[in-house]
């Protein structure tokens, strides 16, 4: 099941969230509609939503952002999927809303075994919400580890992936200024011949422009799509360009 990213406009302005909750629980689940309305009703009250007798009754306009994004996630649960995808599912809701949001994904994630496919620019709420994680660049996988490994100062990660830590603010932070990574993504059909963050990556040398580098294990649980995944590669591939400079 699907969780779209945007609440404001993903239900049917036309209808009832009874008609929209029951509708699916009736096709997929053979209930009748008086089945489907209790489940309905059921389905809302597990996602804390307050009188569910009357949200029954509304229609989407009526409802704030936090609650049609409930309903969204209501909606989404009612057949027991095995997998949900949340694409972006926090992204229009101010912040209060949307940590009472995830706390609760990550109630029914609990409760239902349900497991989440979380797509998300907030690296905030990937470090709160992940086991693991895949770190997407240009529509490729350029890295796949456990969030506690994304997190950390370990020896071997992606360049784009440091770049994203680097340009986020830390409590600690001692930097006067973030470090943002140079340039933009560049044109799905433009795309470079080599490694396809070579033209915004410091650590670029003739070979990422050259050769598109593989997706493959640097440790046991960590996959990266580097020519140079670790500090030291890093720092010998720079050494390389100073020699050839000089």
């Amino acid at each position: 099941s699907v969780i779209f990213q945007e609440p404001m406009t993903s239900l049917n302005p036309v209808f009832t969230i009874k008609k929209q909750l029951s509708e699916p629980l009736m096709i997929h689940q053979g209930m009748s509609a008086k089945q489907a309305a209790e489940k309905a009703r059921e389905m809302l009250a597990s996602v804390h939503i307050p009188n569910p007798d009357a949200v029954l009754r509304q229609y989407p306009h009526q409802l704030s952002g936090g609650m049609r994004q409930r309903v969204m996630i209501a909606m989404a649960l009612a057949c027991k999927p095995d997998i949900l995808i949340a694409d972006e599912p926090t992204t229009a809701l101010d912040v209060t809303i949307q940590a009472q949001i995830l706390k609760l994904m990550n109630e029914l994630q609990r409760e239902n075994g349900t497991s989440i496919l979380f797509i998300t620019h907030d690296l905030g709420v990937i470090n709160e919400m992940a086991d693991d994680v895949v770190v997407m660049y240009c529509g490729q996988a350029v890295e796949q580890a456990p969030a506690k490994t994304i997190f950390s100062d370990c020896e071997y990660s992606h360049p784009y992936t440091e770049g994203l830590m680097n340009s986020i603010p830390r409590l600690n932070d001692t930097r006067t200024k973030l470090d943002p990574i140079p340039g933009a993504v560049p044109h799905p059909l433009a795309l470079p011949k080599g490694c396809k963050f070579a033209p915004r990556c410091k650590y670029c040398t003739q070979k990422c422009i050259d050769e598109e580098p593989a997706l493959f294990p640097v440790t046991g649980d960590q996959l990266i799509r580097c020519h140079y995944p670790s500090k030291a590669e890093r720092r010998s591939a720079e050494h390389e360009k100073i020699v050839v400079h000089h």
